[in-house]
């Protein structure tokens, strides 16, 4: 039988943690978490769960992440935010992983559904939405970026059954001030890679994110949820190039 590590970086967390901690306790053979400070409840749940705690000054996402890969001893890893949950079916999808033979797969994508102010958003290009969280210990790695790090495996990838449920944001203004600071990090990644932006750049960027997600993707079946996902991405997208157009003019008349 193979065991699962569930690797988590934290800070502050202690609002998710219970219902988190419920849905991963009955698939982890042991939990670790990277912890940057917090001054709330968190660490004291984590270690009432029996959690591996570590404290660690903030490096950055796929920093934290790979150091806290590095203290896990389970065969498979599997790395999940304190926002995000997992279903029984994904439950059980782990938990057969576990118990049957070794798959070839190195690594699994899981399957996301992602709730924007308490609402399951089936359109808009949302869903399905999958992302590389599960892997053989030893055969994956998160690339640094300054914005949405990701995970790279070393061999196949499979995709395993049942959901992760994603409530990213709750309010408005978590939204914008989670937007506020990924828009600057995202204008400096592309100002790094050489990118521009003009007038036209900025406003097409921003009306393309909207018409995109809202109509051609049938965002508005999604109801007031689906306009206010779409018109707050497109607000994103607005200030990241806006951004980007104030960084390449920096020292310019």
């Amino acid at each position: 039988m193979a065991s699962l590590t569930v690797a988590i970086i934290t800070k502050n967390e202690a609002a998710n943690l219970p219902r988190w901690l419920a849905a991963v306790g009955p698939v982890a053979d042991e939990i670790v978490a990277v912890d940057s400070g917090s001054s709330d409840a968190t660490v004291d749940l984590l270690a009432q769960a029996g959690a591996k705690v570590c404290f660690r000054q903030w490096t950055g996402y796929a920093d934290q992440r790979n150091h806290c890969i590095d203290q896990a001893s389970g065969d498979w890893v599997l790395f999940l935010d304190a926002d995000e949950f997992i279903d029984d079916e994904l439950a059980q999808a782990l938990n057969a992983l576990k118990n049957g033979p070794p798959p070839a797969e190195a690594a699994f994508e899981l399957t996301y559904k992602v709730f924007f102010f308490g609402r399951f958003l089936r359109h808009g290009g949302y869903y399905p939405e999958r992302h590389l969280r599960l892997h053989r210990r030893g055969q994956a790695r998160w690339v640094a970026r300054q914005v949405h790090e990701r995970l790279e495996a070393d061999g196949p990838v499979g995709r395993l059954a049942g959901h992760v449920h994603h409530h990213s944001y709750r309010t408005v203004g978590d939204y914008l001030a989670r937007a506020q600071r990924y828009s600057a990090e995202a204008a400096q990644q592309m100002l790094a890679a050489g990118r521009r932006a003009g007038p036209l750049t900025v406003v097409g960027h921003a009306g393309w994110s909207f018409f995109n997600r809202y109509i051609l993707r049938l965002g508005f079946l999604d109801g007031y949820e689906g306009y206010l996902a779409a018109r707050l991405e497109s607000l994103y997208t607005l200030a990241k190039y806006a951004r980007l157009r104030e960084l390449s003019r920096q020292g310019r008349p």
